[in-house]
């Protein structure tokens, strides 16, 4: 009987905590819908056409948002990593020493996942002459700076960057495959296939060492690139005709730049030399919009609580807990 009246109370606790949370939700989706008047109309994106990817150095912050954040528009940085550690720090001896038992994802050229390897052992295949002889190409990736706490003293966040998918809790950005900034380490001759960043993001790719060339195509040019599918450094016309319209704008990123890359717009990205790099996606004031959009569009359902969880970021906990996300 004791058992019974125990299984009971629990269900009764169980129950009242998920009709609290989604009372609280519902209550804060009433205050959402009455401070924002939620926005059913599609936002517009915001892109300028370019000839060439320009470099600036002792850009401020207002410039940068004026001349390229704010009418979609890729740049070079030239000085945006002066004071990073990582510039002198960061080489394949620092990694293979202090890193060297961590195991982490490895892609075949363009962006197929073939394992995890570890990063001594990818570190040996990178400096192995006899690599070149074989043909593969693999690559480095997925390796979150934020599961190294120690890391995140060798750099700083960029001014011009602000990101608020840092107020999300890291078990959703986990989740959801949204915990940067990330470290690359890529082979000569891999590249990371032709895309746009997912839902909407804004980009930044800090170069630490090796070149990179990428090729970026603007938004409006999407039905052209038949989904990524172009190989824009080798392209089959036969298989791909409508890629003769395209207008790539190609630039090489040097060590010591920080590139930044608008929302939606395709790039294909290749490395020169072995490189190593570090990638963020960035959600701000400036595309917070389109990224709602696009997760509407990815989720209809889900997609409506975005909005929800960046205006109460402990609601996202909640959330998770119960499985609603």
């Amino acid at each position: 009987m004791a058992t019974q009246y125990s299984l009971s109370f629990f269900s009764i606790i169980k129950f009242s905590v998920v009709a609290i949370t989604l009372l609280f939700i519902g209550i804060s989706l009433i205050i959402y819908l009455h401070n924002n008047r939620w926005r059913n109309q599609k936002s517009k994106l915001v892109w300028t056409p370019i000839d060439f990817v320009e470099r600036r150095s002792n850009l401020s912050y207002d410039e940068f948002i004026q001349e390229y954040a704010s009418v979609g528009k890729p740049v070079i940085i030239t000085d945006g990593m002066k004071d990073w550690k990582a510039l002198k720090k960061w080489n394949l001896d620092f990694f293979k020493s202090r890193y060297g038992s961590v195991n982490y994802v490895y892609k075949e050229d363009k962006d197929e996942i073939k394992g995890t390897i570890s990063v001594a052992d990818y570190i040996d295949y990178l400096t192995d002459r006899n690599t070149n002889k074989n043909g593969q190409r693999l690559y480095l990736a997925n390796w979150v700076v934020s599961d190294f706490p120690e890391l995140l003293e060798d750099y700083k966040e960029p001014i011009y960057f602000p990101n608020w998918l840092t107020r999300l809790p890291k078990k959703l950005l986990q989740k959801y495959e949204y915990d940067n900034p990330e470290i690359f380490i890529g082979h000569k001759d891999t590249s990371i296939g032709l895309h746009e960043d997912p839902a909407s993001c804004a980009a930044w790719l800090a170069l630490i060492s090796g070149r990179k060339k990428i090729i970026f195509f603007s938004p409006e040019q999407k039905d052209f690139l038949y989904k990524g599918k172009v190989d824009v450094f080798n392209p089959d016309l036969e298989k791909f005709p409508l890629y003769t319209k395209a207008k790539p704008v190609e630039v090489i990123l040097e060590p010591g730049e920080i590139i930044y890359i608008p929302p939606r717009w395709w790039h294909h990205v290749k490395n020169m030399e072995n490189t190593i790099a570090m990638g963020n996606l960035v959600v701000n004031d400036l595309n917070i919009e389109l990224f709602f959009q696009s997760m509407r569009e990815k989720s209809p359902i889900k997609g409506q609580l975005v909005p929800l969880i960046f205006q109460f970021p402990s609601l996202a906990t909640a959330l998770i807990a119960i499985g609603v996300l």
